[in-house]
């Protein structure tokens, strides 16, 4: 009897042990008591292949909100439905600038209708054509202007203004251009100087702006309250120049990086008053990007309150 005894109470140890290893995505286990979240463009290929067995297959893993980018051809009412059959939350979408400038009233009449909360410029709008052969981060660097920056803010304001007559709150994602200079002024603070904090909130992407060579933690104690969306991306490099592109932009999964995770998420919990956070990972992908998702959480289980 004795050892029957003993079996039971190790074999629910080892479940209980098992069970707390996974990654459920509770807020209570997350960073910054959040639930944990996902930049769909990261597994837009799975997306393609199996819209709704990807979107299962996420919230398995433990994800319980997700991001858009695109809707995948479907519409609003039918994105919602897949999102809500495999139990995500869809917080937030993405628009670049241009996209969101032609017929902006239909595109966010069409976000509200699939659910989200936030509406978020992924992108800015330049005034030249993007040179050919350079990479995409680096060549919207070097085709923007500060006079473009102001006009993109000023953009900003009245799409905005269009979003919360709607009932839906509006930011701005950045890239490494933002944290260049422009004429000696640095892109991200004249935007945030000409915009309305009242209106225009910032999603910041951490992993863009160390490959500008800036400190995560450093920007998000600067810009506090504004920064109300987190995207959670790891840089492979640590070469580290302020105010210069870095030479490698590989993204790896969350934690196998160069980023100080526990210092991000502590300035977060202190200086900003952040809604939800995504995990995102851009190719090229050293394993499939699913699992790479899957080892980001995992990590991030880690970091708990």
């Amino acid at each position: 009897m004795a050892e029957t005894t003993r079996r039971d109470f190790m074999a629910l140890a080892g479940a209980f042990a098992a069970a707390t290893a996974l990654p459920f995505g509770q807020a209570e286990a997350m960073p910054l008591g959040i639930p944990p979240g996902l930049q769909l463009y990261a597994v837009r290929e799975d997306l393609a292949r199996d819209f709704a067995g990807t979107l299962r297959a996420l919230r398995a893993m433990g994800y319980r909100r997700v991001e858009a980018a695109g809707w995948g051809d479907r519409s609003a009412a039918d994105f919602r439905a897949a999102v809500t059959d495999a139990g995500l939350d869809c917080i937030s979408c993405h628009y670049s600038l241009p996209a969101l400038l032609d017929g902006p009233e239909a595109k966010l009449d069409f976000a509200r209708a699939a659910g989200v909360r936030h509406v978020v410029i992924s992108s800015p709008a330049p005034s030249r054509p993007m040179p050919a052969g350079r990479p995409w981060a680096v060549g919207m660097a070097e085709i923007m202007t500060l006079a473009d920056w102001r006009s993109n803010a000023e953009s900003l304001n009245r799409l905005a203004a269009l979003a919360r007559a709607r009932g839906l709150r509006f930011g701005y994602h950045n890239h490494a251009a933002e944290f260049l200079a422009y004429e000696n002024v640095i892109a991200f603070h004249e935007l945030a100087r000409l915009t309305d904090p009242a209106l225009v909130a910032f999603e910041i992407d951490i992993g863009w702006v160390a490959a500008a060579g800036r400190d995560p933690a450093e920007v998000i104690r600067h810009h506090g309250a504004r920064v109300r969306l987190l995207h959670v991306k790891d840089l492979a490099t640590s070469a580290r120049t302020p105010g210069r592109i870095a030479d490698d932009l590989n993204t790896v999964p969350v934690g196998s990086g160069t980023i100080d995770w526990p210092a991000v998420f502590a300035a977060a919990r202190r200086y900003a008053h952040v809604d939800s956070w995504f995990v995102e990972q851009e190719p090229p992908f050293t394993q499939p990007p699913l699992e790479a998702m899957r080892a980001s959480l995992a990590y991030l289980t880690t970091l708990r309150g």
